[in-house]
């Protein structure tokens, strides 16, 4: 299994509640149609915002990564938000 760990920058005033509905019927939907096992969003802190996408394979997880760009904001995310970190990492353990 290999994850995508994201992190992400969040400027301004955004609502964990918005978060949570932009993430539940936007993120959450799109990386389950792209195949991903789990996909676990913590709520922002200190203006930052983390995220683990679980992959069966290295090359799904490549693939999704491709997707995100460092800078640029995630598609429908709210403004004030960019990625800072996207990182394809295998999982070695899990419960």
């Amino acid at each position: 299994m290999h994850a995508v760990f994201v992190e992400v920058d969040i400027e301004g005033d955004v609502s964990v509640e918005e978060a949570r509905k932009r993430l539940q019927e936007g993120a959450a939907p799109m990386v389950r149609e792209a195949g991903a096992r789990a996909g676990y969003w913590l709520a922002p802190q200190g203006g930052r915002g983390v995220s683990v996408i679980v992959f069966d394979s290295q090359d799904e997880a490549e693939k999704m990564a491709d997707q995100m760009h460092v800078g640029q904001a995630p598609r429908n995310a709210p403004p004030g938000v960019t990625f800072r970190t996207v990182e394809v990492r295998e999982v070695l353990a899990s419960l």
